[in-house]
């Protein structure tokens, strides 16, 4: 895994821009509004805890009140696309525009859905409420989000992009969207659909709207969300993020242009780039499968999408390379990429047709 370092210079590209957050309140988003605010970044959170939000905005404006930004606080239920909506509408209204989207609202799973007791016939006459609130939350919303959050920068695209910003969404997923997640059966899948959604709109967005999308990947984290395997943790020694760890993943993925398409799994405080692994081996894994993948996006009408996506992507890493896009789609790899080795897909076959 390629590791993403933290650069507060690049943080403070952060400074006069407006940000929409979900969550916020405490734990990982109350972190990454204290690192916004700080760097004097206009931040619009919502969340459903009321009381910690107000808290979270007075104590803000009180130890930080020379910070350059601002801070605003919502309630905040993110199954509501009206309250959504509003979250996104009021910096709209009040600043003309959006530049960054963080969605970082999420929930644990409820215990027990798929214990054998919650298995016999007459416990699945009823819909678990409680298992569907976890996908509701931790991944319909956020689908939802990203929604909002591409209309509302597409709105004034031209208002902040410039040589040395260009406007983001970060999404939080999970070590649970990567890995195997025993007895975290909703929440891992809607961990894993995080990923899914920004590996589906890392190209569109980008090439389409100049807008770059991003996933951070906590492993576990000093927040309430570990209480019930703290101890087990502290035992074993493992690797714990505090907050502002994740929350300094955040904003990099947030403020540095050159980042897009990343899904970046956070452990013990370092960053690690995990999408750069499985793009650089996919003729591993696909196998001859894929060349005819290459042709399936063809037929599709998205390769020349695609294509704009890792042209960005290597441009981005200061990679330089030979790169040509004739009748076919060759990515080729050489020396020069060995600190980074990026190059995902060799379709051999200038003759291919594929562009």
């Amino acid at each position: 895994m390629a590791e993403i370092f933290f650069s507060s210079d690049i943080a403070d590209n952060v400074k006069g821009k407006v940000v929409v957050m979900t969550g916020g309140a405490q734990g990982i988003g109350a972190a990454t509004i204290s690192l916004l605010y700080e760097r004097g970044a206009h931040v619009y959170f919502g969340d459903v805890d009321d009381i910690n939000g107000h808290q979270m905005v007075s104590h803000l404006q009180s130890s930080m009140p020379h910070s350059g930004g601002s801070v605003h606080f919502q309630k905040l239920d993110v199954r509501n696309y009206n309250e959504q909506l509003q979250l996104f509408k009021t910096p709209y209204e009040e600043r003309g525009r959006v530049d960054m989207a963080i969605s970082c609202a999420a929930i644990i799973e409820p215990n027990g859905w798929f214990g054998p007791d919650q298995l016999s016939l007459e416990a699945v006459m009823t819909e678990p409420q409680p298992l569907k609130n976890t996908i509701d939350i931790n991944l319909t919303s956020v689908v939802l989000f990203c929604r909002l959050a591409l209309a509302f920068m597409k709105g004034n695209a031209d208002m902040t992009n410039s040589s040395d910003f260009s406007k983001s969404i970060v999404l939080v997923s999970s070590i649970a969207g990567i890995t195997e997640a025993a007895g975290l059966f909703a929440y891992s899948a809607a961990k894993h659909g995080i990923i899914g959604l920004m590996r589906s709109l890392r190209a569109l967005a980008a090439a389409k709207l100049n807008i770059r999308i991003n996933v951070v990947c906590p492993w576990a984290t000093d927040t309430q969300m570990i209480d019930n395997v703290r101890s087990i943790w502290d035992k074993h020694r493992l690797p714990l993020n505090a907050p502002n760890d994740v929350a300094q993943f955040i904003v990099q993925l947030a403020a540095d242009k050159s980042l897009n398409g990343k899904s970046v799994l956070v452990a013990g405080g370092k960053g690690y780039d995990t999408e750069e692994g499985i793009d650089r081996t996919m003729s591993e894994w696909f196998g001859p499968l894929t060349e005819d993948f290459w042709r399936g996006q063809k037929a599709l009408g998205t390769v020349s999408t695609m294509i704009s996506f890792y042209d960005v992507l290597l441009r981005g890493c200061l990679l330089t390379s030979d790169i040509r896009v004739m009748n076919g789609l060759i990515f080729e790899t050489c020396a020069t990429f060995n600190e980074y080795n990026v190059i995902c897909i060799s379709i051999r076959g200038l003759n291919s047709g594929l562009v």
